[in-house]
């Protein structure tokens, strides 16, 4: 391999690094929004559910809940036909350190696009009581005390 060639693959991997933290997020503090699904986006590398809830500061507002891959929510099993426009549903995670507001843009003559409040989804809770992880980053401070996975050494 060329120095060069090292060097762009260094550069690569250090900005998938960069993408794929949390760093930028404050995870000091679990953020819960319940609401109305406006539109899931099934996209690559992260899906993006679109809600309209209250937040933390009782305000209503559009929410972008920024999700794992298409991928990744197959292999865990998540049901993404619960993801329906006027659905009910309650998300945890963590915000931006700067607000963010994400928008999702269309071909489609004359349609409006999507936007919302950036919000790094970590887990979904559906009007039944269910909780289903979302996004996993090894942070957990939307679940309950003791929870484990393979982020928790036993």
């Amino acid at each position: 391999m060329t120095p060069r060639a090292r060097i762009a693959t260094l550069l690569a991997a250090g900005s998938l690094t960069a993408h794929h933290a949390l760093t930028n997020y404050d995870t000091t503090t679990a953020v819960r929004v319940k609401g109305t699904i406006l539109a899931f986006a099934g996209i690559n590398p992260h899906t993006m559910l679109f809600i309209e809830g209250a937040g933390p500061d009782g305000q209503t507002r559009r929410w972008a809940v920024e999700g794992p891959a298409m991928l990744q929510l197959q292999r865990r099993n998540f049901k993404t036909d619960a993801l329906k426009p006027g659905a009910p549903v309650e998300v945890c995670g963590y915000l931006p350190k700067e607000p963010i507001v994400w928008q999702l843009a269309t071909k489609e003559q004359g349609a409006i696009s999507q936007s919302g409040r950036l919000l790094n989804g970590e887990m979904m809770i559906f009007p039944d009581g269910t909780q289903q992880t979302w996004g996993d980053y090894g942070v957990h401070k939307c679940f309950a005390p003791g929870f484990t996975d393979q982020h928790v050494s036993k």
